[in-house]
């Protein structure tokens, strides 16, 4: 296909939108977990989750970063959600805000998908957890705004080389 020159009418092609895409702190009187998890495919069976409950000014309250047993992408994320969760939990967060950069988690939790790549246990015991909340809110973050969550696994990962 050969490109032609614009003709008197048409219009110059947009130019690419670049968004900033950055972690925000939740409201006053919430917390905010970011979870994420991470699996090599280099056959070593290395896998982590790892995460990081902050509170309305950004504070650390909580975080983790743990190797977990191998298993596809999102059986992975849907465990660093769930030790997030219970984290929250006996933290004694009542509002928490959940951010992950799983997309196809989030959109499930969200109810704005039925495509899962979690077992139905799995699914009902996030489900069971996030109920336990008084409020609770799911969102969707790109890696770049999840980028303690990323950090912790990768570390996590890092560290387990010789194990």
């Amino acid at each position: 296909m050969a490109c032609r020159p614009w003709s008197g009418n048409a219009q110059p092609p947009s130019p690419p939108r670049v968004t900033l895409v950055r972690w925000t702190p939740p409201r006053f009187g919430w917390t905010k977990l970011n979870f994420d998890g991470s699996v090599l495919h280099d056959g070593s069976g290395r896998a982590s989750i790892g995460g990081v409950i902050r509170d309305a000014s950004g504070r650390v309250v909580l975080s983790f970063a743990e190797r977990t047993e191998h298993a596809p992408i999102g059986i992975v994320e849907a465990r660093a959600l769930i030790r997030g969760l219970k984290l929250a939990l006996d933290y004694g967060c009542d509002r928490l805000v959940v951010e992950g950069d799983d997309l196809t988690l989030v959109k499930l939790l969200r109810c704005e998908s039925t495509q899962t790549r979690i077992p139905r246990e799995m699914l009902d015991e996030i489900i069971w957890l996030l109920d336990s909340f008084d409020v609770c809110e799911v969102q969707h973050n790109y890696r770049e705004g999840n980028s303690v969550a990323d950090a912790m696994c990768r570390r996590t990962r890092r560290r387990c080389r010789g194990s």
